[in-house]
C-alpha cells in the first residue's frame, strides 16, 4: 500500500512535471526546431507517465501486467520512451551545433 512518504514524493514528482510541461508547451509555441520538440515531447510524456501511475497507486485504473523474463514490459516502455525523446533531442541539438 501507499504510505505518507510515498504519497509527498509523488505529490512534489507530479507538481515539477506539471510546471516543467507547462513551461515545456510554453516553449513549443516558440520554436519548431525538431531538437526542442523532441524534448517538450520528452517532457510531456514524463508528466504522462507519472499521472498513470500515481492513478495506477490510487487504484483508479487497473494495469494488465505482461512480463517478459521477469521484466514488466508496459511500465518499463511507459517509463523509457520520455528518456528516448530526449536523448533523441539533445544528439539532434549537437548535431545540428557540430554542422
Amino acid at each position: 500500500m501507499i504510505g505518507p512518504d510515498d504519497i509527498s514524493v509523488l505529490v512534489v514528482d507530479v507538481a515539477l512535471s506539471g510546471i516543467a510541461t507547462f513551461l515545456a508547451i510554453m516553449l513549443w509555441s516558440l520554436t519548431r526546431e525538431p531538437a526542442w520538440m523532441l524534448i517538450v515531447i520528452g517532457i510531456i510524456l514524463r508528466f504522462g507517465d507519472l499521472v498513470f501511475q500515481t492513478l495506477d497507486r490510487f487504484g483508479m485504473i487497473a494495469v494488465t501486467e505482461l512480463t517478459v523474463l521477469g521484466f514488466p514490459v508496459f511500465w518499463g516502455v511507459l517509463r523509457a520512451a520520455p528518456w528516448l525523446f530526449i536523448i533523441a533531442g539533445i544528439t539532434a541539438m549537437i548535431r545540428a551545433l557540430r554542422l
